[in-house]
């Protein structure tokens, strides 16, 4: 579950080229798609793009509370994850709803720029964890990057904009090429470093220089 983009950040690109995908009914597929929205509407997304893009913002601008996590809870048996959490207090609020995972992000800053750098707050993010899993992305462009994630006690890493980038230059295999790039960089940088698994990385941990 995504928490950060109930409304929308301050974005000058978007802003300055008066764009924004979705009040145009582009990129809302999974909303298009889905029964319940659907029954909302009076004419299908195909017959009116505009209207259905209008009632989509009444519902995406409508804000979660931490009691909807019981609600969310009875509907699935699969795991939760809250992403978009960096400060350890909110961690242990989500942990004493029963959430499964902790996904570390701020999104690369977007929704609140000028705003604490994921990777900083990652390590307060896995202390208050107390084990359960964290995942992190924000900023990862490299092998590097995720080196230092992983050292810095994320269970698993995200890999954003590059593979969206690899994608559109060269699809599927783009995001092959783009992924095997980033893995052989990590390897290589573990080996130069002196770490032969990730548990010897994540012993090591890591030092801002």
């Amino acid at each position: 579950m995504t928490l950060d983009t109930w409304v929308t950040g301050w974005r000058p690109r978007d802003l300055n080229t008066a764009h924004f995908a979705f009040l145009r009914g582009y990129g809302l597929q999974n909303y298009f798609t889905d029964e319940v929205f659907l029954d909302r509407l009076a004419k299908s997304p195909t017959e009116d793009r505009r209207a259905a893009a209008l009632e989509w913002v009444k519902v995406f601008t409508n804000s979660l509370r931490w009691e909807d996590l019981g609600w969310l809870r009875s509907l699935t048996t699969l795991p939760i994850l809250l992403k978009g959490i960096q400060h350890p207090d909110d961690v242990r609020v989500a942990r004493d709803h029963g959430v499964d995972g902790i996904y570390c992000s701020n999104h690369g800053g977007r929704q609140a720029n000028g705003g604490l750098p994921a990777l900083d707050a990652l390590p307060a993010v896995v202390e208050a964890a107390a084990g359960m899993p964290v995942l992190f992305d924000s900023g990862v462009r490299s092998g590097s990057d995720v080196a230092k994630a992983l050292a810095l006690g994320a269970t698993a890493v995200g890999i954003g904009r590059p593979y969206a980038y690899a994608l559109a230059v060269g699809g599927t295999e783009g995001v092959v090429a783009q992924l095997r790039a980033i893995l052989a960089e990590l390897d290589l940088l573990m080996a130069i470093d002196g770490f032969p698994t990730l548990a010897d990385l994540r012993a090591a941990g890591a030092q801002r220089i």
